[in-house]
Order: structure tokens, then sequence, then C-alpha cells
């Protein structure tokens, strides 16, 4: 009977010994999940979400006088601000300004316009026009414009603009770039183009 008894105790300790190291396992499966979720969660929680964009309205664009090395024009742009963004990103008065690029080559930076009509939460448009004097432009830009103007009737810009930014712990400043749009000239005439096709979102960057 001794013997029995004790060939049968030998047999548990192995048994007891997995199944006490299966348990510890899982048990430090459990706790690395639990960290990782919540890891997980804190940097989801932490994403900041992505801010509204803003819908180029319209644009106007006036050539004065243009030689390959020399531009006189001006520009009119109005963009169509969502019901997020005022309050809630920009300020409620604030300033404006755009810069206009072809080839992304700068040709104009508007001066900082004063605004202060923005109502909170609500869809605005707001309107900015520059416009540039005898400006130097590069030799091959110049003659690419006139070249676009004579021969394709029509010319494509690009867009920046800079909104005062209200939120906490930011610049100050909200900047928007807008994809590249077409502007056509009117039929026989050199001198004025309007926006062409569909409006384009801009996008904070």
């Amino acid at each position: 009977m001794g013997i029995e008894e004790g060939h049968h105790n030998g047999e548990r300790k192995p048994l007891t010994w997995c199944q006490t190291f299966f348990k510890s396992f899982v048990f430090v499966c459990l706790v690395a999940c639990f960290i990782c979720g919540t890891v997980y969660t804190i940097k989801l929680s932490s994403r900041k979400e992505p801010v509204p964009k803003i819908e180029l309205a319209s644009m106007d664009f006036t050539v004065l006088n243009i030689t390959d090395t020399r531009l006189s024009a001006k520009w009119d742009l109005s963009i169509r601000i969502p019901d997020e963004l005022p309050g809630s990103y920009i300020c409620l008065q604030g300033h404006f300004q755009a810069s206009f690029m072809y080839k992304n080559v700068t040709l104009a930076i508007s001066s900082p316009q004063k605004y202060s009509d923005l109502k909170y939460n609500q869809p605005q448009v707001l309107r900015v026009l520059v416009g540039v004097s005898a400006e130097d432009i590069e030799g091959l830009i110049g003659k690419d414009i006139t070249e676009d103007i004579k021969e394709k009737k029509e010319v494509r810009f690009g867009t920046r603009f800079y909104l005062t930014d209200c939120r906490e712990k930011t610049t100050g400043t909200m900047r928007y770039a807008c994809d590249e749009v077409t502007l056509r000239f009117e039929p026989g005439s050199e001198m004025k183009a309007a926006l062409f096709g569909k409006n384009p979102s801009c996008v904070n960057y």
C-alpha cells in the first residue's frame, strides 16, 4: 500500500506544476493585454480631431499689365467658412491674409485684413482683395503666364491663406492650403478671368 500511495503522489506533482504555470501565464497575458489596451485608449483619446475644411467660394483675376519680367494684377478672393470654425477654432474678430502662387512660385501676398463680423457657429463668407503693381517675376514664369493667357485662355493658381486662431496652446494662426484652381478668361478678353469648374476645398496644415 505504501508503494502504491507514493507512486500516486509522484504523478500529481507534474500536474500541479503545469496548472500553476498555466495560471501564471494566463495572468501575465491578461495584464499585458490590459496595459496595451490602456495605452491604446490614451493615444486614441489624445489624437487631435481634424480641423474642418474651408471651401474656396470664388476667385477673380484681373491682369492690369504683364511682361516677361513684370506683373501688375489683382485678385478678388472669397472663402466659405463652415459653422464649426467660428468661435471654436478661429476668432470672431481677427485678421485674414492670402497668398497666390503659380507653379509653386509666390506671386502676391496680401496685407493682413481685419474682420470683425463673424458669428458664433454659423457659416459665413470672408473676402480679401490682393493687388500687385509692377511686381518682379522670374522670366520663365512671366512667359508661362503670358502663354496661358494668350493661347490657353486660362491660368491656374494655388492659394494659401491665414486666419486668427483662438484655440489654446496654438501658434495663433490657422494656415490653409487650397488645390490649384483654373481661372478662365472671358470670351474676347485677356484681362479678366473667373473661377472655372468645381470649387476646391482647402485643408489646414
